[in-house]
């Protein structure tokens, strides 16, 4: 785990850092809306597919089982996975930190919570920012990348002071 901590270079500093948003109602609003949203959406698709999913089930297994797996699917697999989803969104929110230095960029937390990354300045094409989202090319990968922090303007305002690319962010995305 000792390499997902940030490490600064000899001769680096920091010029903008976020920290993770672990404030207990943030994460409290994350845990219950997503547990909200996973429940309602269990309720709907097993309302409006289950019955569809166990007649064409039934047509090739008996009807007992094709019951059972529909409500398997519908109200197990189904809310699992949204689960999963809220887990991992909520993790993201708790570890989500970007550092720009005047040598890199280091990400940790997003998009996914178990994702990292450290970009060196020298690769970094264009970086723009749009609502809470900081969108970067690379020269070295193809695509874009996405990464949601708060900060987002300041972050790419910072970058853009730093590189001297005054009007960066406020460059369209498709160029």
């Amino acid at each position: 785990m000792d390499s997902i901590q940030f490490k600064i270079l000899p001769g680096e500093s920091i010029l903008y850092r976020t920290t993770p948003n672990n404030k207990w109602y943030i994460i409290f609003w994350k845990i219950g809306s997503g547990c909200m949203g996973v429940a309602l959406m269990a309720f709907i698709l097993f309302s409006l597919l289950g019955d569809p999913t166990q007649s064409a089930a039934a047509s090739f297994l008996p009807s007992l089982l094709a019951s059972l797996l529909t409500k398997i699917l519908y109200l197990g697999l189904v809310p699992l996975a949204g689960l999963a989803w809220v887990a991992e969104d909520i993790a993201s929110t708790y570890l989500g930190e970007f550092i720009l230095t005047d040598q890199r960029v280091w990400v940790r937390g997003s998009p996914y919570a178990w994702n990292q990354s450290d970009t060196m300045l020298e690769d970094i094409a264009s970086m723009t920012w749009r609502r809470d989202a900081i969108f970067m090319r690379t020269k070295s990968i193809r695509g874009l990348q996405v990464h949601m922090f708060p900060e987002g303007k300041q972050i790419v305002k910072t970058y853009a002071q730093l590189t001297g690319k005054n009007k960066l962010y406020n460059r369209n995305l498709d160029q």
